[in-house]
């Protein structure tokens, strides 16, 4: 699907990259076009946060603000969303206007479930040095910290489900102008390029799905990304 959007809402497009890049691939960057409200997503930076794509529809919250501008101010964030697969997602809403009218939204939108376990795990610990109780509820506190903070590992470096890499690989390829994954051997270093600014390699387990998606070796992803990010260096230090 071809997505097309208002000429003042596409300047926000190296924005939504830049934002993503710094934030990092637990926060999830999408720029919403409300005159087009059943496609409204049209640029999406870790779409597996979310789990949805470009092409998505508007948000009920966000139709609601299009239809009530004075119950948002000049932003509104820090409220709860939920991605597809159920996961509480810390958000934030920024209105692109042209004049008084809302023609988009710029939104954040950041998997806070791995905080959330820390945060009952530090619960817990100071609980169990709290003076008094018996030595065996102390223990079994501190087996529940210890049960929580296992976790936090595993979801901090847990990769996403293998098809939203695959969609991460996809966008990637359209964004680059191609409509699969059979992209020619010259391109895949740009390939390696956008979805390292776009963080999918700090994900454990990428690297060998991105091999499999392209059909290549793992290796050659490594020997690639070596080569994307010198170069990145290298155009940062000449800034």
């Amino acid at each position: 699907m071809r997505i097309c959007m208002n000429q003042l809402l596409a300047r926000y497009i190296p924005l939504c990259e830049f934002l993503g890049a710094m934030f990092g691939a637990q926060t999830e960057i999408a720029l919403h076009d409300v005159e087009d409200p059943a496609h409204s997503l049209v640029k999406l930076v870790h779409p597996y946060v979310s789990g949805r794509r470009e092409g998505a529809p508007l948000p009920d919250h966000l139709a609601e603000l299009v239809e009530h501008p004075d119950q948002l101010g000049d932003y509104r964030s820090g409220y709860p969303t939920k991605s597809l697969d159920g996961r509480t997602l810390y958000s934030g809403a920024y209105p692109i206007r042209e004049g008084e009218r809302i023609i988009g939204f710029l939104c954040v939108n950041r998997d806070i479930s791995a905080f959330r376990t820390l945060e009952d795990a530090l619960h817990g610990l100071i609980e169990s040095y709290i003076p008094g109780g018996a030595d065996d509820q102390r223990q079994r506190r501190l087996d529940m910290v210890r049960s929580q903070l296992d976790t936090v590992a595993a979801e901090r470096h847990m990769a996403p489900a293998a098809d939203s890499i695959e969609l991460a690989v996809r966008d990637a390829c359209r964004l680059l102008g191609f409509e699969d994954l059979d992209i020619p051997v010259d391109e895949r270093l740009r390939l390696l390029s956008v979805l390292d600014a776009q963080g999918v390699f700090r994900i454990k387990g990428a690297v060998g799905e991105v091999a499999r998606l392209l059909d290549i070796s793992e290796p050659t992803i490594y020997r690639g990304l070596r080569s994307v990010r010198r170069t990145r260096q290298g155009e940062g230090a000449t800034e």
